[in-house]
């Protein structure tokens, strides 16, 4: 699952373009691909429908080839393939045997005019020793970032540090609003594990935002505070405040590190192969072959895991928004939901597909004398349905308390839920744009037992 600081980072772009503020960085663009040649898909209910696809590289991130490190080796620079150098390593001693081990990161070197090569990823991967030399315990793509990804920081990469049968990934990146992240995996029984996990940002040393997850205990502890502080500059040699909310999680089962690496929101930049074989449409969806957004053609996911990648697209002739899945074992599309309001943060969990809408209410107000009706913006819902796009239902709503009040000419200011779902569980945060404190909601699943647990500032 994506986490919360993720999520504020996007809330935060589109608050700029709504007030026609500039982006700092631009965003990755790419070309829409014809993917079928087909003008038009028969809809049935249901139904899985073949197509020829013809997946343009030019529309993911034009990544090189990640070579298969060599299985077994005398010494750590055996594991080091052509063209790539080591940019870091630790020993330990992970399978208990007397002997070091080593876990490494790979990347390729910078050419003479400092510029990179079009591929930035990072190979971590640990060898282990046997009576004679070492042998490849893991390679993995997605768990270190590149150089580009640290923002205006630069290049976010920090030593790896190793303890016992574990090690830790850190990194550190930002601008004025920074950010901190470490992840610890420990070898047991023969398969590597996601133990621990760490997670700060806020404003140069004043920290807005800390989560920690230790699945050793099984609990994550999330604590809050007000990003919103004037001249945050001036506490920065203050003791911190307490913060506004701190709570628990329970925490789901352990992710093995290969998980761990598929279910990282920067996975899907390091992925390129996108073939779609076949598309399948929920009840009531209708789309032309042309009016279909394929994952190729995407530069962000709102969700990914080893299994899945769930996104949502806007059909510019209809107006319409969708929701679509698309499998990585069968290669399948599926359209699921279509809406008049944009989707958003969409998250997979135990077979349920979650995402939020807005709400909205039709009223009659009174126009030169006469009553015309309107259609106004009142507040946000989560939604859930299955995996295949039956069972819609609402399970919660947040309704803005100023609706029945004077409502400004612009409307009600933005709002959005940031929220996280864990231990069958989930705790929502509604962000309202305007500067008003942020309450938080607990409930089940199904949304039932919501109540409210604090809010951003605290009164």
């Amino acid at each position: 699952m994506r986490n919360r600081n993720t999520k504020i980072l996007c809330i935060f772009m589109i608050l700029l373009l709504l007030i026609g503020c500039n982006k700092e960085e631009a965003l990755k663009s790419t070309e829409d691909q014809a993917v079928s040649e087909e003008s038009h898909l028969d809809i049935e209910e249901s139904c899985t429908i073949p197509i020829e696809s013809e997946t343009a590289s030019e529309s993911v991130p034009c990544l090189a080839e990640i070579p298969a490190l060599p299985l077994e080796g005398q010494q750590l620079y055996d594991f080091v393939s052509d063209g790539w150098e080591l940019l870091d390593s630790v020993e330990l001693d992970f399978n208990q045997d007397g002997r070091i081990d080593y876990v490494g990161v790979l990347e390729q070197p910078e050419t003479e005019e400092g510029d990179y090569s079009d591929n930035s990823l990072r190979i971590l991967f640990a060898i282990e020793s046997q009576e004679e030399g070492y042998r490849l315990s893991f390679q993995d793509a997605n768990l270190i970032r590149t150089r580009e990804e640290g923002g205006v920081y630069g290049d976010p990469y920090l030593p790896l540090t190793a303890e016992d049968s574990s090690f830790t990934t850190h990194s550190y990146g930002g601008s004025a609003w920074r950010w901190d992240e470490d992840f610890t995996y420990t070898y047991k029984e023969g398969t590597w594990y996601l133990t621990a996990s760490e997670y700060s940002s806020g404003y140069g040393v004043y920290i807005t935002s800390h989560h920690l997850d230790n699945w050793e205990t099984g609990v994550g502890i999330r604590e809050e505070r007000s990003s919103e502080v004037e001249n945050m500059e001036e506490h920065w040699e203050e003791e911190m405040p307490e913060y506004d909310i701190v709570y628990e999680l329970t925490l789901d089962e352990p992710m093995t590190l290969s998980q761990r690496g598929m279910r990282w929101w920067l996975a899907t930049d390091r992925r390129t192969d996108w073939e779609t074989a076949s598309i399948r449409f929920a009840d009531g969806i209708e789309l032309l072959a042309e009016q279909i957004k394929y994952p190729a053609q995407m530069t962000y996911f709102d969700y990914n895991d080893e299994e899945r990648v769930l996104y949502t697209f806007l059909e510019e002739n209809s107006g319409l928004y969708y929701l679509a899945m698309y499998c990585f074992s069968d290669r399948s599309l599926w359209i699921l939901e279509k809406s008049e309001t944009a989707m958003d943060d969409v998250e997979f969990y135990k077979g349920k597909i979650y995402y939020t809408t807005e709400m909205k209410e039709v009223s009659h107000k009174e126009k030169d004398g006469q009553s015309v009706k309107e259609t106004d913006r009142v507040g946000i819902l989560l939604n859930r349905m299955n995996a295949d796009g039956t069972q819609k239902e609402k399970i919660f709503e947040y309704r803005y308390s100023k609706t029945e009040q004077e409502i400004p000419e612009n409307g009600i200011p933005y709002l959005a839920f940031i929220y996280e779902i864990s231990g069958d569980e989930i705790v929502v945060e509604v962000y309202i744009g305007d500067g008003q404190a942020h309450p938080f909601y607990r409930m089940n699943t199904d949304g039932s037992g919501a109540r409210q647990i604090g809010q951003v500032p605290n009164p």
